[in-house]
């Protein structure tokens, strides 16, 4: 008991004695001289200014030293930014230092770390110098006469702790967009001057949205920066990484391409033993990079999705600012390419990479071609291989050397047809990489014709056909010097309908809204400058014997002969013969030059029909396609028409056409020698200098267009000495003759003829001359008061008309004959359904007295088989 009361005693003395040390060197270290000795010792350490804000200690069970808010800062020669802020730093004391009188630091621990690491012009970074470097060994160490100076306690610092912090980067006085974020993990000095260094961080860019950057983990052991981390052994583990998000960290914009990678990697320096030649600053380096399930960012993954590992070994001169591969192996699926490479780091960047042995089977080309163009069919395939060996080098890349060949291959397209390849070579030399004899041989008869459309065909010409090849013959040119290069293909297709079939099973369908059947031959060249984006298509198609089929049209198009051109970009046809619309056709269609640089297709016609008729017209885009037939035709004369409208197709088309026909024939109306000049532009046409002979006279006006948002047209027209005998309307020529002339302004809208003519709307002016009127005598049936068998004339008239509700209304028509005046009135409708009017005027002579009974000749009903009656005139009428 007595024992109990003395140690217990002493336990609470000493309690007592550390509860006070505890207080006390808390209130000492607040103090400002305490302060600055603890501030001087940071800056040692670190060997930079030191910023501090509040500091406690800990005594027990380990010395700590807490800081908050500590900024260590930049050396002068890397900038006047901090180098070092953390929110808090812990700094164990080592016992056995303070017992020998020593303030020594063990262990760092920063919360929140924020570091800013500097490369200088030198190439000198702001890191070399802030952990300790290794001790020279003894017998290394140079005499020193007198008393020695005690090795700096720094040197014991054990430890270095991060948590939840940033590595920043500058390049001299430019802040670098990449760094690494959630920094944790350790830098443990395992032996003297040895560190051994286990980290992990995401990276991040600014200004960028990034979801899966995945983890760098870093493990490794070096010597002290001042060593320039000689000796030292390091591993990197990279994975779980969106290529989406790899892209955005290298360039700070989304490719579009996605997929995952995955980065493993190893480097040592000053490892070799002393007989290696290897020099001091070279570093050993491993890479294995993989990237798999690679494809196209608005496509879905598939199990045939490419995938490619990049193995690297080689070394790094720092000195140099070189890297070396020595041995650079890309691998596919089936593929093997084998070379080295050299890569400039100091300096303006360059490299340069040798393939010496390329394998490469089509399986992998298609499967990278798959995964970056949609609609691809799942039948094709691709067999072929192609071997060589390549060098090139810098950026934009340059070819220096080498040499490709192919051989020979098979394109397997859906219902088993098969394209035969030729093997093919190619060349690299000065800068320049050429590709010749490159052919696609497709079948003549394609699987996709009937049994009967086969037996229609002769004996002969099935032979014939047999013998025939569809031939596509490309070249391909690529000058890295001049910056330029192009690809031609010459065409020899006794049937284009392989081709299609080729073209759409590979994801590109040529022929949207439209069928082409026949032949066709000729030269299409692609060259471009500096991007590929600026592409210019030279180059002709002749096509013979053809037939085709356009969305829109009820009839097809047949084509005797025609060219399609290309010159810079721009199109260009000339038709020779061209049956359609129930008429031949001939003439050219070419693309302005003012619409090259906008969204506009600018289009100049000069067409030739030998006759054309309404009623072979509305055949061809009648009833079965109106009224959407312009929406469902315009998308296979544009491109890139996929999502837009037809009012938005339309708006696109601007177009100056000048139309001339033998024969126009209209309803009834037989127009000859057409002749007229057409502008559409913004859903809006118009034409003008329209002119034609018609009935013996001339026609001259024009029509305006406007096709949104419903179609509406205004047409005005000037009649010239057209023979009144010769209208075609059911027996007009047997009541009527003379000669006419007029004006007439005329409107409607809607779509389809029933709703046009139930639109229609105008009026107009008409001079006459000569005017005969067949069947009745209107003068002497005035005067007899009964319809009087005869004709009757005058010798000029005139008057104004108005059109509205399908008939032709006359208001105030004179008549002109040397004794009288006939005022005609009344209406006809479009079924030649009549109700006129003829009320004859004596002319009033001097000392003559005027007829007191004046009657009017009525006609009505159908004018080919009339109602005739005389009546009182109206004025004079007798009333009950």
């Amino acid at each position: 008991m007595i024992r109990l009361r003395k140690y217990g005693g002493i336990a609470v003395l000493l309690l007592a004695l550390l509860l006070v040390v505890q207080v006390g060197v808390s209130l000492f270290v607040r103090t400002r001289h305490m302060q600055g000795y603890l501030i001087g010792h940071l800056e040692r350490a670190f060997g930079r200014p030191v910023q501090a804000g509040r500091f406690s200690v800990q005594v027990l069970p380990i010395p700590e030293l807490d800081v908050d808010a500590v900024t260590i800062g930049e050396d002068s020669a890397f900038g006047n930014e901090y180098f070092l802020r953390a929110e808090h730093m812990t700094a164990r004391l080592r016992w056995l230092g303070l017992m020998r009188g020593h303030f020594e630091f063990g262990t760092m621990s920063f919360t929140r770390p924020s570091l800013i690491l500097v490369r200088n012009a030198e190439g000198h970074w702001n890191l070399e110098r802030w952990l300790p470097p290794a001790r020279p060994p003894a017998v290394q160490r140079a005499p020193v006469n007198g008393p020695q100076t005690r090795a700096q306690s720094t040197y014991h610092l054990q430890k270095i702790d991060f948590d939840d912090g940033r590595i920043n980067f500058k390049l001299q006085d430019e802040k670098r967009p990449f760094a690494f974020t959630g920094v944790s993990g350790s830098v443990e000095q395992v032996s003297s001057g040895r560190w051994q260094l286990q980290l992990e961080a995401q990276p991040w860019r600014s200004g960028v949205a990034l979801q899966s950057t995945g983890t760098v983990q870093v493990v490794g052991d070096v010597a002290g920066t001042s060593a320039r981390l000689q000796p030292a052994q390091i591993r990197l583990h990279w994975d779980k990484v969106s290529l989406a998000d790899l892209f955005r960290l290298i360039t700070g914009n989304d490719s579009g391409v996605r997929g995952q990678f995955a980065l493993d990697g190893s480097a040592s320096v000053g490892t070799e033993t002393s007989s290696s030649d290897v020099a001091a600053s070279m570093w050993r380096i491993a890479l294995q990079a993989r990237a798999t399930q690679i494809h196209r960012w608005d496509l879905t993954e598939r199990d045939d999705n490419p995938r490619i590992n990049v193995n690297v070994k080689g070394s790094w001169d720092l000195a140099a600012g070189e890297a070396r591969a020595e041995e650079l192996r890309v691998e596919l699926p089936r593929s093997r390419l084998m070379g080295a490479a050299v890569l400039r780091t100091s300096g303006s960047a360059d490299w340069q990479a040798q393939f010496q042995s390329m394998a490469v089977q089509g399986e992998d080309l298609l499967a990278w071609y798959r995964a970056f163009q949609p609609d691809v069919a799942e039948a094709v395939a691709l067999n072929d291989l192609l071997t060589g060996s390549v060098t090139a080098s810098g950026w934009p890349l340059r070819w220096e050397g080498g040499s490709i060949a192919g051989t020979a291959g098979s394109l397997r397209l859906p219902d088993e047809t098969v394209a035969r390849l030729d093997p093919f070579h190619g060349l690299v030399r000065d800068g320049k990489l050429d590709v010749e004899g490159f052919r696609v041989r497709l079948p003549v008869e394609t699987p996709t014709q009937t049994s009967n459309e086969k037996a229609e065909k002769t004996a002969a010409k099935t032979r014939t056909s047999a013998a025939q090849e569809n031939i596509i013959e490309a070249a391909l040119t690529e000058d890295s010097v001049a910056r330029q290069g192009g690809l031609r293909l010459n065409l020899h297709l006794a049937e284009t309908a392989p081709v299609f079939r080729l073209t759409a099973a590979l994801g590109h369908s040529l022929n949207k809204g439209w069928e082409y059947q026949g032949s066709a031959s000729g030269l299409l060249a692609w060259n471009w400058g500096n991007s590929l984006r600026d592409v210019r298509r030279n180059g002709s198609l002749d096509l013979t014997k053809a037939r085709l089929q356009v969305a829109g049209l009820n009839e097809p198009l047949r084509v005797e002969a025609a060219r399609l051109e290309w010159k810079d970009g721009l199109r260009s046809a000339a038709i020779g013969k061209v049956d359609a619309f129930g008429a031949t056709w001939s003439g050219g269609i070419s693309e302005s030059t003012a619409a090259s640089g906008n969204d506009e297709n600018s289009w100049q016609f000069q067409l030739h029909a030998d006759h054309l008729d309404a009623t072979e017209l509305d055949r061809w885009i009648g009833p079965r396609s109106r009224p959407n037939w312009l929406q469902r035709l315009l998308p296979s004369l544009l491109v890139n028409t996929n999502t837009v409208g037809a009012s938005e197709l339309l708006r696109r088309v601007s177009a100056e056409e000048e139309l001339t026909a033998d024969t126009l024939t209209i309803e009834k109306i037989k127009l000859a020698k057409a002749h007229a000049k057409l502008a559409i532009h913004s859903l809006r046409l118009v034409v003008h200098d329209a002119e034609a002979q018609w009935a013996g006279g001339t026609v001259n006006g024009g029509i305006e267009a406007v096709f949104s948002p419903l179609p509406k047209y205004e047409l005005s027209a000037e009649v010239k000495n057209v023979d009144m005998a010769q209208f075609p309307w059911p027996r007009w020529s047997e009541r009527w003759s003379g000669i006419a002339s007029g004006k007439i302004h005329l409107t409607t809208a809607g779509v389809g003829r029933e709703e046009l003519l139930k639109q229609l709307a105008g009026a107009g002016t008409v001079n006459l001359t000569k005017i005969e009127f067949r069947g009745w005598d209107v003068e002497l049936s005035a005067e007899s008061g009964g319809p009087s068998k005869g004709s009757s004339r005058w010798t000029s008239g005139e008057g104004d008309f108005q059109l509205s509700d399908q008939k032709v209304s006359l208001d105030g028509f004179r008549l002109e004959a040397p004794h009288q005046r006939t005022q005609l009135s009344g209406t006809i409708s479009f079924g030649m359904d009549g109700n006129l009017t003829f009320a004859p005027r004596p002319r009033v002579v001097a000392g003559t007295h005027t007829v007191s009974q004046l009657r009017e000749l009525r006609v009505s009903g159908q004018l080919d088989n009339p109602a005739v009656v005389v009546l009182p005139a109206e004025a004079e009428q007798v009333r009950p």
